[in-house]
């Protein structure tokens, strides 16, 4: 995935947020993110792209933090600014128009990150890393984001993700994420999984990826797609999503040796 197909994906997505931070997830998303907030008062927070300006207002009525964004595309940064340069917590909020994988944050620089809506797109791994460099040890990393159910070992609808959205990367099954951010030295807080719609044939139109091979995988994986996904007949299926809270954790004294 190159650095300009994600930048061309936040333009095109900035007005009416259909992959990331739609608002119909919002209210949900939002209440836990606040709460969040309020229970570790982090002092600089740092927003993964710029997604629903809703939520950089919320932020921003719910904390003094100094909050940056990092954001790959400088379109919509202008646009941002056009919209809300007026608003008096402008003061507190830093952009920089940069890379997640390449993230411009020192060291240690961030109470919390949060990521909604974006891990999907990037280097899981690499990107991770530099989440973990740059944060506080014991500072939280606020994720919201799509799973699969654990039953989903063969990555079915993965597959049929990576064909509506081709920068997408993947989707971990919900155990799996689970491990993977424990080994990264992530420890979990609070984590709530819950079931969101979406029709797929809808998000493929928006993002003009309907084809041939869209209804034939679906087809072919039928079966599997209505135990799993209870797919519909209109391409609606059910998703897990998970939003959670994650602990930064120092290492072990063995592994600091």
């Amino acid at each position: 995935m190159s650095f300009d197909s994600l930048q061309k994906l936040f333009e095109f997505d900035a007005l009416l947020h259909m992959v990331i931070e739609p608002a119909s997830r919002f209210e949900p998303v939002n209440s836990r993110l606040v709460d969040c907030i309020e229970v570790y008062k982090p002092r600089v927070i740092v927003k993964i792209g710029l997604g629903n300006p809703a939520y950089i207002e919320s932020i921003m009525e719910h904390s003094k933090a100094l909050v940056v964004v990092v954001e790959p595309s400088v379109t919509v940064l202008q646009s941002f600014y056009n919209a809300y340069g007026n608003k008096q917590w402008m003061n507190r909020l830093y952009t920089i128009a940069g890379n997640f994988s390449q993230f411009p944050v020192d060291y240690y620089k961030a109470d919390m990150i949060i990521c909604i809506d974006c891990l999907d797109l990037l280097d899981t791994g690499r990107a991770i890393d530099e989440f973990r460099r740059s944060l506080q040890f014991e500072g939280v990393f606020f994720y919201a984001g799509f799973v699969l159910p654990n039953e989903d070992a063969e990555g079915i609808f993965d597959e049929i993700a990576h064909v509506i959205n081709p920068l997408h990367t993947d989707y971990y099954l919900e155990d799996d994420l689970k491990t993977f951010m424990t080994l990264n030295e992530f420890g979990i807080v609070k984590l709530n999984t819950q079931k969101i719609n979406m029709n797929i044939l809808l998000l493929a139109d928006y993002l003009q990826t309907r084809s041939s091979e869209l209804e034939k995988l679906i087809e072919e994986h039928k079966d599997t797609l209505t135990a799993l996904y209870d797919l519909h007949s209109d391409g609606t299926v059910v998703l897990p999503y998970m939003v959670a809270a994650f602990i930064r954790q120092k290492p072990s004294q063995e592994e600091a040796l």
